[in-house]
């Protein structure tokens, strides 16, 4: 194999620029606090040289940060090394691979360069990224890797020893720490036809040892036409909020203390009586809307699925362009999520579960808006083990009361809060009881599960209806649970744990019948157990 390699120069570029981002609040604050006094105070000029000779000193030290960071392709692993104090290094074995993604955050996308990611479970994210890699070079280490990950007879077993991360101290050897290990699938037993996967014609080219396909077959792509369509109809009034809320604590940090307090009293003198109210609910509505469209199109813009191979291939976004590689063979469950507004229309947006070392939990969609009655096909064509499918299982009647008692209590108390402090315009609050009992009641409806042969669906509902699907082999835990009056009622909760992310994940549906909840419980068990309750 070749010997160790060097990212591209523009490392260098790239930390300076992370440091001059961490910057930025600050120079904005100065900046407006030198506006508002009107005048260029002596500790300006040294504020700004200190910021400047930080920046100069952040580039010489990652000169030889960049010396330092290589990584090694070997026979059956990648090793990548790095740190000046103390040096660390990170071993990953190719049977370990789940994925190898790539991603083009802002500042890689300026520099014309791609951000490598290799995913595995159990890692640790930061030493299993690449930041600043060529394009060229992105693209040839990210295919062989999946190839040998592919190639690799241990390869898929999530449950495979970690890998193995050694920290030296500065001055050691590179390798010295890593010679006396064993690769973790020296002892794993050899990989065979898992029940509820791929059939052997389905597993990657370069296992069988078939051509693999030279350029990628475009499978789905999502045109702008129907990108805005998908826009419109996302509303994610949480991120709205959030958005909001950071807006107003840094306005209230940045701007001086007279505008904020002018600010207030003339919101106080305006925005008052029922009017007023409705204005702000509608302009929240509006706001969150609008703002949910952009981000919606930031992200997914250029959406487009490709087989790479045996693989699938996910890429989208504007000015993050992000692209996961991953075997469909290593897929944990699929979920398909349909919104309000979305399942009146007949779309939804598909997900799938892969396990990964990344922390911030994202799911790659499949597919983000796609008719209802086109799921099927693309399940099939992509990730054929699992299917879409209704729930069988159902809560019974008596589990209503359940279901909408905690939203009917909550809302019921904030109603009676408004009323008591605001008596005339607090009426209005009475329309959320029965939007909440709307709500509760629809959830009902939606939650269930269904059993097919190994596979397992469990559909529950927020405001939007979510579909998991997944297959035994995936789940590491089943639990059954179930308060007195459940209980009482014959009634459990259910839920399946997989391994997913970087916490892993969980599905569930609560208040099943006992009958159906057992039936559930023997299926994973796969033996006749006592009664549950």
């Amino acid at each position: 194999m070749s010997g160790p390699k060097r990212m591209s120069p523009l490392y260098v570029v790239f930390a300076m620029l992370k440091v001059l981002r961490g910057l930025v609040p600050f120079v904005v604050i100065f900046g407006v606090q030198v506006v508002a006094r009107g005048e260029i105070t002596p500790a300006v000029y040294w504020i700004a040289g200190g910021g400047l000779l930080l920046l100069l000193l952040s580039g010489v030290l990652e000169i030889f940060g960049w010396k330092r960071f290589t990584y090694e392709e070997e026979s059956d692993r990648i090793t990548i090394r790095k740190g000046l104090i103390q040096r660390s290094e990170k071993i990953i074995y190719y049977s370990r691979i789940h994925s190898v993604s790539q991603e083009q955050p802002l500042i890689q996308r300026l520099l014309g360069v791609v951000q490598l990611k290799i995913e595995t479970p159990g890692g640790s994210e930061g030493d299993a990224v690449l930041p600043v890699l060529p394009r060229r070079e992105a693209e040839r280490l990210q295919r062989a890797l999946n190839e040998r990950a592919a190639a690799d007879p241990a390869a898929g077993d999530p449950a495979d020893t970690p890998d193995q991360d050694v920290r030296l101290e500065a001055g050691g050897p590179g390798a010295a720490g890593a010679e006396g290990f064993a690769p973790p699938d020296a002892q794993a037993p050899e990989a065979g036809p898992a029940e509820g996967g791929l059939p052997a014609p389905e597993r990657p080219a370069a296992a069988a040892g078939r051509p693999r396909t030279a350029e990628p077959v475009l499978l789905y792509r999502l045109g702008p036409g129907r990108l805005f369509l998908a826009a419109l109809t996302e509303l994610n009034l949480g991120l709205a909020v959030a958005f909001v809320a950071g807006i107003a604590s840094f306005a209230d940090d940045l701007l001086p203390d007279a505008w904020m307090n002018t600010l207030v009293t003339n919101a106080q003198a305006y925005l008052t009586g029922i009017r007023a109210i409705l204005i702000i609910a509608a302009a929240s509505l509006l706001f969150a809307w609008m703002l949910s469209l952009v981000l919606f199109i930031v992200k997914f813009a250029g959406f487009s699925l490709y087989r790479d191979g045996e693989r699938l291939s996910i890429r989208y976004g504007l000015l993050e362009r992000k692209q996961f590689l991953f075997d469909p063979a290593r897929v944990q469950a699929v979920t398909v999520r349909e919104g309000w507004l979305r399942q009146l229309l007949g779309y939804a947006h598909v997900e799938v579960n892969v396990v990964s070392s990344s922390s911030e939990k994202e799911t790659p969609a499949l597919h983000p808006f796609i008719p209802r009655s086109q799921i099927a096909n693309l399940l099939e064509r992509t990730v054929p083990q699992f299917a879409f499918a209704g729930a069988e299982l159902r809560p019974p009647k008596r589990a209503l009361w359940g279901y909408i008692r905690t939203g009917l209590i909550l809302t019921a108390i904030a109603a009676a809060a408004l009323i008591y402090f605001f008596p005339h315009a607090g009426r209005w609050a009475l329309l959320l009881i029965p939007i909440a009992l709307g709500l509760d009641y629809w959830s009902f409806r939606s939650s269930g599960a269904a059993l097919d042969g190994q596979r397992l669906t469990i559909v529950n509902r927020g405001i939007a209806k979510q579909t998991h699907c997944t297959l035994k082999r995936h789940i590491v835990a089943f639990h059954i649970s179930g308060s007195r009056w459940q209980r009482g009622g014959e009634m459990l909760n259910v839920k399946a744990h997989l391994l997913g992310g970087s916490g892993g994940s969980s599905i569930g549906v609560a208040r099943l019948k006992q009958a159906d909840a057992q039936r559930l419980y023997e299926w994973y068990s796969r033996k006749r157990s006592e009664p549950l309750l």
